[in-house]
């Protein structure tokens, strides 16, 4: 922001009078200020008025250059994958786009968040366009698969909204199912043999804390083996385990298959237990 004349002007009549070669040069002593000093029609006084009022013009000139650059960036489209992200989470189900003469972009006129029924989005660069999952959400807030009423419409909005010529596939799966192998070793004095609390026998903390590591993984992201056992290992009652066979499969293949490494990414972007009270057993000793 520009400094006014007189803030500009105080600026520099300070510095003069600080110098010392000018005190010794004019003979001045003391504290006095450069209004003490000089009047108001002296010549050092419109000297310095000309300058500050100079330099007050040029400051201006940049606010306005400043204020331009910044209209122009927010009218931009940069198209990087957090904007992708941004604007699949703005889809408005059953509202039209409308088109700005002033931005040259399309957006909607009103946000209504009861319309926007994409609740997850996971975006990756892919052969030279851009992947799309996305996700609505179910009664417990988890990751559902989009219906075709609602994915058609979906993708038309995207192919508005992005920059022309950029290729966009868009996907939406119900979760990729986790089956787990798990022998957890329990403490007697704080869990029943088969995993409930002896204080609260509604609540299963390894369970618990299996589904809280997987739903909690974000979006898009990645089931980690270890991520998991240290998940499970923090959980009350629970003194060791051993994690054994773990399987996958998504909402497209027939059967499960193993996860040979430590990392699964899902095909969805989000992840489900199977049978899980099954899968998981409790003994005294490892």
């Amino acid at each position: 922001m520009a400094r006014t004349i007189k803030e500009i002007k105080k600026s520099m009549t300070d510095a003069f009078m600080a110098d010392q070669t000018i005190r010794d040069a004019y003979g001045i002593t003391g504290t006095a200020s450069f209004e003490d000093t000089f009047s108001a029609v002296s010549i050092e006084s419109i000297l310095f008025y000309i300058v500050a009022s100079a330099v007050y013009v040029l400051e201006t000139l940049f606010d306005l250059f400043k204020k331009d650059v910044d209209d122009k960036v927010a009218t931009a489209v940069l198209a990087s994958i957090p904007w992708y992200h941004r604007i699949c989470l703005e889809y408005q189900h059953g509202d039209a786009l409308v088109f700005d003469e002033t931005t040259q972009q399309y957006g909607y006129g009103t946000v209504d968040e009861s319309k926007r029924l994409v609740r997850f989005a996971a975006c990756r660069d892919a052969q030279g366009g851009v992947r799309v999952l996305v996700s609505g959400a179910d009664a417990s807030g988890l990751p559902e698969a989009l219906s075709d009423n609602v994915l058609t419409p979906f993708k038309e909005y995207l192919n508005l909204r992005k920059p022309a010529g950029v290729p966009v596939s868009v996907s939406s799966y119900s979760p990729d199912e986790i089956k787990l192998d798990i022998t957890v070793q329990y403490d007697p004095l704080v869990m029943n043999a088969d995993g409930s609390l002896i204080t609260d026998p509604s609540v299963f903390p390894a369970e618990d804390a299996v589904n809280g590591y997987v739903h909690g993984i974000v979006y898009g992201g990645v089931f980690n083996k270890t991520r998991l056992v240290d998940a499970v290992q923090s959980a009350q009652g629970v003194v060791d385990l051993i994690l054994g066979e773990v399987s996958a499969k998504s909402s497209l293949d027939g059967q499960f298959g193993t996860v040979s490494g430590n990392n699964y990414t899902a095909l969805s972007g989000s992840f489900n237990t199977a049978d899980l009270k099954n899968t998981i057993s409790y003994v005294l000793q490892l």
